[in-house]
């Protein structure tokens, strides 16, 4: 069996619990979680748990993205490991052209054109329905290139390039974001997608396969302009204090009352070695208080302080 900290083991009961509806009567709890093994595919690394219930059942747990088996239906951790692949691979085809959260932050314009074109490469079947293909991933890198022109991070020369000026403009957002070889690799791999983008565009025979080939740069460019997005913003990753781990989650308490305001207790907590932070106290705004009152309607009643604070003023 796989060491694991006490609070992955929470999180992985807490999400067979969420699952109750799937994963058997209600009233039924996790009597023993433990990790058995981790396995790498590409650059993802799965985590896989064996989750004992009070009623007997059994699951398997996978990670990335987190879904239970029943043991009744995948007896070896083979099979429940092949087929959760399996069923990631379609859901990710079913979303391929759905942004995720920071996508959608950085380059929300330029996707809805490459989904435009991941469209048309579905009902494309002559020549030209590829080369409209092309046309649909040039104008996602006129967007992108016009979307930040005016940003705070962006460095603008002294002779500004004209706002078309798509290569131009991707070549300026390269060097303000980063530096050495990834400036030198965002540089590249702006310049050629365009290429191939324009190059599609106008080849009278153009197949499917080119047509590929310039979907996939885009995409590629579009992630990579992200990744660049989010590390400037972000800066490096935090380490643990003690190990320089990696593999640092935020763990928090109960809501509870502090010196007359309500809030929870957090620290960080390093899953390689078991180091913990201290405690820091996040404070919740009355408007905040009041979300999670209406989502846990008839769950929870707030005490009579907490009411006072949500509605001033009221008898």
């Amino acid at each position: 069996m796989a060491e694991m900290s006490e609070l992955e083991e929470r999180e992985i009961r807490d999400y067979v619990m969420s699952q109750r509806c799937t994963a058997g009567p209600e009233d039924d709890q996790v009597t023993l979680a433990q990790k058995v093994g981790r396995r790498r595919v590409g650059s993802t690394t799965h985590h896989l748990y064996d989750v004992w219930m009070e009623s007997g059942q059994r699951w398997w747990v996978i990670t990335h993205h987190t879904n239970l088996y029943s043991q009744r239906d995948f007896q070896s951790l083979d099979q429940a490991f092949t087929y959760h692949l399996g069923l990631m691979r379609v859901i990710s085809e079913q979303v391929k052209i759905e942004p995720d959260e920071y996508q959608a932050e950085h380059v929300s314009r330029p996707w809805r054109r490459f989904a435009r074109a991941v469209d048309a490469m579905s009902e494309a079947e002559e020549s030209e329905d590829y080369q409209a293909v092309g046309i649909r991933c040039r104008e996602a890198l006129i967007a992108l290139a016009r979307e930040h022109q005016d940003a705070e991070w962006v460095r603008v020369p002294d002779e500004r390039p004209k706002a078309a000026d798509a290569k131009g403009w991707l070549r300026i957002y390269s060097d303000s974001l980063t530096a050495d070889r990834p400036r030198a690799y965002m540089r590249a791999l702006a310049e050629r997608t365009w290429d191939l983008a324009v190059w599609l565009q106008h080849y009278a025979d153009a197949t499917e396969w080119d047509a590929e080939l310039v979907l996939g740069a885009t995409s590629q460019l579009l992630n990579t302009f992200t990744l660049l997005r989010v590390r400037h913003e972000h800066g490096s990753s935090e380490r643990c204090l003690e190990c320089d781990s990696y593999q640092i989650r935020e763990d928090n308490s109960e809501l509870v009352e502090r010196d007359g305001h309500y809030g929870m207790w957090l620290h960080d907590v390093c899953l390689a070695c078991g180091w913990e932070s201290e405690k820091r106290f996040d404070q919740w705004s009355p408007e905040r208080l009041r979300r999670v009152l209406e989502y846990h309607t008839g769950e929870w009643s707030p005490p009579k302080r907490l009411t006072e604070e949500l509605d001033p003023g009221e008898d």
